[in-house]
C-alpha cells in the first residue's frame, strides 16, 4: 500500500510538474486554437483528460482559445471502441458545458464514397495489404484532415495536439525524434498547411500513463477502470488518431479496424472472443475470409480497373489475379458480411453503403455487358436471402454518419427539395475527379446521378 502512495505521488507530481506546467506555457503563448486528438485509447484519454483539468485550473479570462476535440470513426471500428468513443463525447460535451470550457467535440467519418465496404465490395478493391493499403488515407486521414482544414479556414493557424509516445515502438520514437525541431515545442504538420503538431506527453512511459489513469479520476466521468478491462481483455494496443502518412497507421496487435487485414492475425479481437466477447467470432471469421481471398486464385479479374493488364517484371508474361474482386466475389463477400451482421447482432454496414454499392455495380455493368448478374436489385435479393424480410432499408442516410457539413447539407436540400443524397452524390463525384487535370467523364458520371435519382430508384 505504501509503494502504491508513493508511486501515485511520484506520478502526479511528474505530471503536474512537466506536462501540466509545460501544457499550460503552451496554451498561453499564443492564440492559435488547439484540435486534440481522442482515440478512445489509454494515451488520448490521459492526454485530454490534462488538457481538461489545465483549462479548468485557468482563469476563465485566460481560457481564450477553443479546444476542438476530434474523434474518427471508421465506420468499421472495433464495436466496443466505437461505442465507448461515442459515449466519452457526450460526456465531455456535457462536462464542458457544466464547466464553462471552450471545448466541443466532434466525430468524423470517411465520405460515404471512400467507406471500407463500398470500396471492397462495391468496386471490388482487393483486401488491403503492406503493398496497398488504400484503406488509411481514406479511412483515417481524409476525414481527420478535412475536419482540420475547416478549422483553420476559420480560425486561422491551428495547433493539433496528439498523445503520441516515444516508448510505445522504435517506429514511433524514431518519427517523434525525426520531426522534432531543438529548441521548438510546436513542429509543422507534414501535410496540413497553417497547422503546428504538438506532442506534450511524448516522454511518458506505458505504466505512468495507467497510473494517471487509474489514481487521478476522469473530469468528465469516465470509466478509465473499463477501459483498463478492455485493454485486459484484448491484450493488444491503441490506434491512434491518424493524421498523416508519418503516424502509424495500427501497431501488431491493436485496436482498430475490426477488418485489417495488414496484419496476419487480429491478435486483439482473437483475445477478446477468447475472454467472452463470443459475439465478435463472426467479425472474426469474416476478416480472415477477407484476408484469405485476396491471393485466391480466380477471386481477381487480370485486368485492373484502369483497363491495364501488369506483366511480371523483366519479362513478357501477363499477371494474374492483379485486378479487383469479381463480381461474384463481391457478392460473396456481401452475403457473408450480411450473415455476421446477423449472427453478431453488430450493425456491420450502412443502409446508404448498401444504396451506392448497387449504384456502382449498375453502372459497371452497363460498361461492361459481359459481367452480368450484379445490376438491377442484386444487393436487394442477397439481402432478402439472409434476412428473409420485405423491403431492404435503402433510405436511412442516418444522421449519426453525417459530419456538421453534409447536416448543413441535408438541410439546405430539404429546404429546397432537392434530393439529398442526390446532392451529396453529385458532391463525391466532383470530388472523384477534383485532383485531374483533365476531367473526362465527369458530366457523364454527373448526367448519370441525376438520372438515377430522376428514375426514383432510391
Amino acid at each position: 500500500m505504501a509503494t502504491a502512495s508513493v508511486e501515485q505521488k511520484r506520478i502526479r507530481d511528474q505530471i503536474h510538474r512537466h506536462v501540466m506546467e509545460e501544457m499550460k506555457e503552451a496554451y498561453l503563448s499564443d492564440d492559435r486554437p488547439w484540435v486534440v486528438g481522442f482515440s478512445g485509447g489509454k494515451d488520448s484519454t490521459a492526454l485530454l483528460q490534462m488538457v481538461y483539468y489545465m483549462l479548468a485550473k485557468l482563469p476563465p479570462a485566460s481560457r481564450k482559445k477553443h479546444v476542438h476535440v476530434i474523434a474518427s470513426d471508421t465506420r468499421v471500428e472495433m464495436p466496443q471502441v466505437s461505442d465507448r468513443v461515442r459515449r466519452e463525447l457526450e460526456l465531455i460535451d456535457a462536462a464542458a458545458a457544466r464547466d464553462g470550457l471552450p471545448v466541443s467535440t466532434q466525430l468524423v467519418y470517411p465520405k460515404l464514397n471512400d467507406t471500407f465496404w463500398v470500396n471492397m465490395i462495391g468496386r471490388g478493391y482487393p483486401s488491403p495489404n503492406t503493398k496497398f493499403r488504400w484503406c488509411t488515407d481514406r479511412l483515417k486521414i481524409l476525414p481527420v484532415s478535412d475536419h482540420i482544414r475547416r478549422i483553420i479556414s476559420k480560425a486561422g493557424d491551428v495547433v493539433v495536439v496528439l498523445g503520441a509516445r516515444k516508448s510505445e515502438s522504435a517506429t514511433r520514437a524514431q518519427t517523434l525524434n525525426r520531426h522534432t525541431i531543438p529548441g521548438q515545442r510546436f513542429r509543422p504538420h507534414m501535410d496540413l498547411v497553417r497547422a503546428w503538431v504538438y506532442t506534450p506527453i511524448e516522454d511518458l512511459t506505458a505504466d505512468e500513463v495507467w497510473v494517471y489513469l487509474l489514481q487521478i479520476p476522469s473530469p468528465w466521468s469516465g470509466q478509465n477502470r473499463e477501459l483498463l478491462g478492455m485493454y485486459r481483455q484484448a491484450s493488444g494496443g491503441e490506434c491512434p488518431l491518424v493524421i498523416d502518412t508519418s503516424t502509424p497507421s495500427c501497431g501488431q496487435s491493436r485496436f482498430g479496424c475490426w477488418t485489417c487485414t495488414v496484419v496476419d492475425r487480429d491478435r486483439s479481437m482473437e483475445s477478446m472472443v477468447a475472454n467472452g466477447e463470443e459475439q465478435l467470432t463472426p467479425l472474426l471469421d469474416l476478416r480472415d475470409f477477407i484476408k484469405e481471398l485476396r491471393d485466391k486464385p480466380g477471386a481477381r479479374y487480370d485486368r485492373r480497373r484502369n483497363g491495364t493488364v501488369p506483366l511480371r517484371r523483366g519479362t513478357d508474361e501477363t499477371m494474374t489475379n492483379t485486378g479487383p474482386f469479381t463480381h461474384q466475389m463481391r457478392i460473396e463477400i456481401l452475403r457473408r458480411l450480411l450473415i455476421a451482421q446477423k449472427e453478431s447482432g453488430v450493425n456491420l454496414m450502412g443502409a446508404d453503403e448498401l444504396a451506392i454499392i448497387q449504384e456502382i455495380w449498375d453502372t459497371e455493368e452497363r460498361d461492361h455487358p459481359e459481367k452480368p448478374g450484379i445490376a438491377g436489385n442484386a444487393v436487394s435479393r442477397i439481402w432478402k436471402s439472409v434476412f428473409e424480410e420485405g423491403a431492404m432499408p435503402y433510405d436511412s442516410s442516418a444522421d449519426e454518419h453525417l459530419d456538421k457539413e453534409d447536416l448543413i447539407l441535408k438541410e439546405v436540400c430539404e429546404d429546397s427539395q432537392i434530393p439529398f443524397e442526390m446532392m451529396r452524390r453529385l458532391r463525391d463525384v466532383e470530388e472523384k475527379f477534383g485532383h485531374l487535370r483533365r476531367r473526362h467523364g465527369l458530366p457523364e458520371e454527373m448526367r448519370e446521378t441525376v438520372k438515377h435519382f430522376a428514375q426514383g430508384r432510391e
